[in-house]
């Protein structure tokens, strides 16, 4: 019988549009890293241009049918092997293995168009009684209940010379509640996968069916009707299948088509199992991969685009991946993927010779490469950047080739040697613009000011292919600012251990740790603890040893001191020592002490590190058991002054400017058992700030700070900060 329809209507597609070609001869490609041992490399003419994002869906003797995304449509093409492409109207379209005939889906409907000839040749209206299978030539095999509970039929629907339809049943079907098509690149020959559950027992067959007569060849049996079978592939000569055992192991099944007999059972690889597997014949071996490789987060448990033989078990990788393969008329497949060196597209794999290994050749380029690349220079800091301008955003950034990257900037202090790493996981949505925005900060501590290099770095989150790495570098300028000795443009806190070490914290940083976070140590040196008192300064600290006699020393800007300078002595006076900011006007750094009777003096600093005579302010000052100099806490002109009471009310002395106070206001009580820290301006508003921690053990200390308003009524915030919890932290001074 005649079951193709006559010549009709011209296929209404637009234009064939022959596309450049841009790709070089094909010579051996980098193939998946792996085994060592390797597929042979075929050589043809220049590849076939198509868009990126191409999908092979079939392939028949002059062209393969292809999908891709433009927007958010699907849209077809079938390209002839000569380069000719043709773009398909409307859609979507069906696969129909191994021929040149396209099935264009409308509803119910499917047409058949002949793309060799441009021919429409049958149309089948499925009308609601049927359910489409597959499709094979200008056969459409579909589905249909004879009644409600009955197993399900398959049908073979084809058009006589009169354009009637031709209705027959397949025969020798074990029974099925379902029954699904599978690839198959044998013309004339159709492979079935059933499903059937009775009483809570699954089965599953496979059936091979022959579709002249209409009629089941062979059916095969499986070993664990438990385990979903999948994936499932024929050729001419072989069904294949994938299954678990008894152990729950995986199995590559082999039969020989024109046989029910499985003719081997070997182990095979685990990521085999469900549904998660691109598959496929070439001759004698089973071509195989993992289909999301390429766009996966991490690297796949199975590498590359795999070939095992069926009769010996040899494995050797075909390309680097693949995400799909479809049935080629010589026996072989073609895969969408991708291999190192040439980049994505399709690729034939082509059988060798007597059962030999297969070949792989380039067959159409998508011009996009497989390994990760940079579709632009990257946005890196350069030249001379002052951070107080900057306010905190420094642009950086990365565009590449897609999106499942890990893309890092590392920022390097070229004196200290200090790194910070900017990390992003994740590109701008909707694209693969990966942003590195920089902070000012090397992790969480304030950046220094200076040279420093940086290193761009883009992995490909997939493993495939190498990293891309670039290189530059910039300078950081700032405004010095007091208590700032280490120049990064933040204050630092003095801390003094048992054993008399000296270090610096930076308080920026230690305002920003997490719970129980180690903070950053700048160590200045040891043998301090020759002195009774350490009094930090804006630009430097003063130090009294046993003896009284007062030393002055400066910060020299990296994090370290000057030689020490006496101021002179008999300091042993005075209970109460507190520096830290101008009280005078003048900008140089002042002196306050409080002696044994309760007067407290006003020491005016020097330009060269020493003290002026002594002012005294006033008497009454011995009620206070802690006076700490803060700087501009609450606005006044010049330097202010807090001192807490014996009973723990903490009081604000307004500076003046010359050297003198106003009246005291209370700010708040509460503050007994704890060490008040002025360590000047934090978080960079103009205004000094606060700092406590617990006047007892230092072994594990809980910071509050507090963050001056510049308002003499309410110089503190109304409610208590949140404190950070720091562990390794000496005393405080």
């Amino acid at each position: 019988m005649n079951h193709l329809s006559p010549a009709g209507r011209r296929l209404a597609v637009a234009a064939a549009v022959a596309l450049a070609v841009t790709a070089g001869a094909l010579t051996t490609p980098v193939l998946a890293a792996a085994p060592v041992v390797t597929a042979s490399v075929a050589t043809q003419q220049q590849p076939i241009s198509v868009p990126p994002g191409t999908v092979a869906l079939s392939a028949g003797p002059t062209g393969f049918l292809s999908r891709h995304k433009e927007g958010e449509s699907d849209v077809y093409a079938w390209t002839r092997y000569d380069g000719t492409r043709t773009p398909l109207p409307g859609g979507p379209y069906q696969a129909n293995a191994g021929t040149d005939i396209v099935v264009r889906v409308a509803g119910t409907t499917r047409s058949f168009l002949d793309m060799a000839t441009g021919e429409e040749l049958v149309t089948h209206d499925l009308g609601g009684v049927y359910g489409a299978v597959q499709c094979q030539g200008t056969t459409l095999v579909a589905s249909k209940r004879a009644e409600a509970g009955a197993w399900q039929e398959v049908h073979l629907l084809d058009k006589d010379d009169q354009g009637r339809v031709v209705d027959r049943t397949v025969t020798g079907l074990p029974e099925a509640s379902v029954w699904k098509g599978e690839a198959n690149s044998a013309p004339g020959t159709l492979l079935l996968h059933g499903f059937k559950v009775t009483d809570g027992t699954w089965e599953q067959r496979l059936a091979v069916v022959d579709l002249a007569s209409a009629s089941v060849t062979a059916t095969y049996v499986i070993l664990n009707n438990k385990s979903y079978i999948h994936p499932v592939s024929g050729s001419r000569t072989h069904v294949v299948w994938h299954e678990r055992d008894a152990e729950g192991k995986s199995v590559l099944a082999v039969a020989r088509r024109e046989s029910p007999e499985v003719i081997s059972r070997s182990t095979w690889v685990e990521r085999a199992n469900e549904s998660t597997l691109t598959f496929g014949l070439a001759g004698d071996w089973a071509v195989y991969s993992e289909p999301g490789a390429f766009t996966a987060l991490g690297p796949p448990r199975l590498a590359g685009l795999n070939a095992r033989s069926l009769t010996t078990d040899e494995t050797i990788p075909l390309l680097a991946h693949a995400t799909a393969v479809v049935p080629a008329t010589d026996g072989g497949v073609i895969a969408t993927g991708g291999t190192i060196e040439h980049g994505e597209g399709l690729y034939r794999i082509t059988p060798g010779a007597d059962g030999g290994r297969p070949t792989v050749s380039l067959l159409a380029t998508t011009g996009v490469p497989t390994v990760l690349a940079g579709l632009s220079e990257p946005v890196a800091p350069s030249g001379e950047i002052d951070l107080d301008q900057a306010d905190g955003k420094v642009p950086a950034g990365w565009t590449l080739s897609r999106p499942n990257a890990r893309v890092t900037l590392q920022l390097t202090h070229t004196r200290t040697g200090v790194s910070g790493t900017v990390v992003a996981f994740n590109p701008v949505a909707d694209t693969t613009e990966f942003r590195l925005d920089w902070d000012g900060f090397l992790d969480t501590f304030p950046a220094y000011r200076g040279a420093y290099t940086w290193t761009m770095r883009a992995e490909p989150l997939n493993g495939l292919g190498p990293a891309i790495e670039r290189t530059g570098s910039f300078t950081v300028t700032r405004a010095p600012r007091p208590h700032d000795f280490d120049d990064n443009g933040s204050p630092d806190i003095f801390t003094r251990s048992s054993t008399g070490v000296l270090s610096l914290h930076d308080a920026g940083q230690l305002g920003r740790l997490t719970y129980d976070e180690t903070p950053r140590r700048t160590k200045i040196g040891g043998g301090w603890n020759t002195y009774d008192r350490i009094v930090p300064a804006a630009t430097g600290l003063v130090a009294r040893d046993t003896a009284g006699v007062l030393w002055s020393y400066k910060g020299k800007g990296d994090g370290s001191l000057t030689p020490r300078k006496r101021v002179g002595g008999g300091w042993n006076i005075y209970d109460e020592l507190t520096s830290g900011s101008d009280l005078t006007g003048d900008g140089l750094n002042d002196l306050l002490a409080t002696d044994r009777t309760g007067v407290l003096w006003l020491y005016p600093g020097k330009g060269d590190g020493t003290l002026a005579a002594r002012t005294r302010i006033g008497g009454g000052w011995g009620v206070y058991n802690q006076v700490t100099a803060t700087g501009n806490l609450a606005g006044a002109p010049a330097g202010d002054l807090v001192a807490r009471d014996k009973s723990g009310v903490l009081w604000l002395y307004l500076g003046k400017g010359d050297g003198t106070f106003a009246s005291r206001t209370q700010i708040s009580g509460g503050w007994s058992g704890y060490r008040i820290i002025g360590p000047g301006d934090i978080d960079g508003d103009g205004w000094s700030d606060l700092v406590t921690v617990p006047a007892g053990d230092y072994s594990s200390t809980y910071m509050r700070f507090y963050y001056g308003t510049g308002q003499w009524k309410a110089p503190l915030p109304a409610t208590e900060p949140p404190g950070v919890h720091v562990t390794g932290l000496d005393p405080l001074l």
